[in-house]
């Protein structure tokens, strides 16, 4: 089975080709680079570069690669390919219908507003959210109480968080965002607790393997991606992830964010239709989902997963940088770093990526995939 790998310069593309290319007979990866972090992986027996110049174009490029070089299987990592592939799957070479959700599954998990309804439905606590469809909304948005969150419309792009302490803050975020992008952002109270996550693999439309886990360390260290995270498992999030993900007939990997509020009771924040960042830790927790994946698609096989919590730290993809931020939190990341019961995604066997991966942390600012 020959399998191509999208999002190369991504760490958890790293993860899945390192997962996969022991199962898969030949493995290849996409990029928008001619270098990528995955790319110059030693699992990757071939790198190729495909730029986003439109959804469309984008297929049409992969579709040239899977043709000229023969691949069975494409996995799509990132959030904008995993929709872009959920949009355009009748076009696609390769057959993808196998690891993404249905088509209007993938609408509502990536959009916030239905997202938020779809809880409120279903019983699943959320923070109380208002669209700002036009500055009218702004009245009802004020009815919140501040801090307010201020936060884009959908889950993949644009990236965008803010927070308004006051009305003039709130009306300049939403005259910002509205300058910048066309779509509608959404007014969310503030939760003062940690965030939270619910992951799952749904194989056929069955869920194939879950866990849960909570941030050790992020960076940026206000709110961000996991620096330094443990896996864990969690019965109420369980719960209402689970909820969620039955009620869309879920398909494929997914992560499902959560917030705690003062109470410690844990709100829906968003859905990730897709692979997540922290996948390392998935993998060292025994749920290699990439490679259960692979084998449901070569013949149907199921896992049997064997849960085992872990921590886990990302040096160069977070954590160093969160002690550059918070130096009081220089220790613990170096007790992380020489620590054998803290795993990372450094590898000695395949140490090329790291070189990308540092310099990707210089440069991320000015970098996408």
């Amino acid at each position: 089975m020959e399998v191509l790998i999208t999002d190369g310069m991504m760490k958890k593309s790293l993860s899945v080709l390192r997962s996969v290319a022991p199962i898969a007979t030949r493995t290849g990866v996409v990029s928008s680079y001619y270098c990528s972090m995955a790319g110059i992986s030693r699992f990757a027996d071939e790198q190729h570069r495909v730029r986003r110049t439109s959804p469309r174009a984008y297929v049409d490029g992969v579709n040239d690669v899977v043709d000229r070089f023969g691949y069975d299987h494409v996995l799509p990592v990132g959030g904008w390919t995993t929709n872009v592939f959920s949009e355009h799957r009748d076009a696609v070479s390769a057959p993808v219908d196998e690891v993404l959700p249905a088509p209007e599954s993938m609408r509502i998990a990536q959009d916030k507003w239905r997202s938020y309804l779809l809880a409120k439905a279903l019983d699943v606590p959320a923070p109380e959210t208002v669209r700002l469809d036009s500055e009218s909304d702004l009245a009802e948005a004020m009815e919140l109480q501040f801090p307010i969150v201020v936060k884009a419309g959908t889950e993949s792009v644009p990236r965008y968080v803010a927070y308004a302490s006051s009305e003039t803050e709130l009306h300049a975020s939403f005259d910002e965002y509205t300058e910048r992008y066309t779509d509608a952002p959404l007014a969310q109270e503030y939760l003062p607790g940690q965030g939270c996550g619910f992951f799952a693999l749904y194989l056929g439309g069955e869920s194939a393997g879950t866990y849960s886990h909570r941030r050790i360390r992020e960076f940026p260290p206000s709110g961000g991606k996991s620096a330094c995270a443990e896996s864990i498992t969690d019965d109420s999030l369980s719960e209402y992830g689970t909820r969620i993900l039955d009620a869309l007939g879920w398909n494929g990997p997914v992560m499902v964010e959560f917030k705690r509020d003062a109470d410690g009771t844990p709100n829906l924040i968003e859905i990730n239709p897709k692979f997540w960042g922290s996948l390392d830790l998935a993998i060292a927790s025994g749920l290699d989902f990439p490679g259960a994946m692979l084998r449901y698609l070569r013949d149907g096989t199921r896992p049997d997963f064997s849960f085992r919590p872990r921590r886990f730290h990302w040096p160069l993809s977070g954590d160093i940088q969160h002690a550059v931020a918070r130096p009081d939190s220089i220790p613990t990341v170096l007790d992380d770093i020489v620590s054998p019961r803290t795993a990372t995604n450094l590898s000695v066997r395949d140490p090329l990526p790291h070189l990308v991966e540092g310099a990707k942390a210089v440069v991320s600012p000015f970098l996408g995939d």
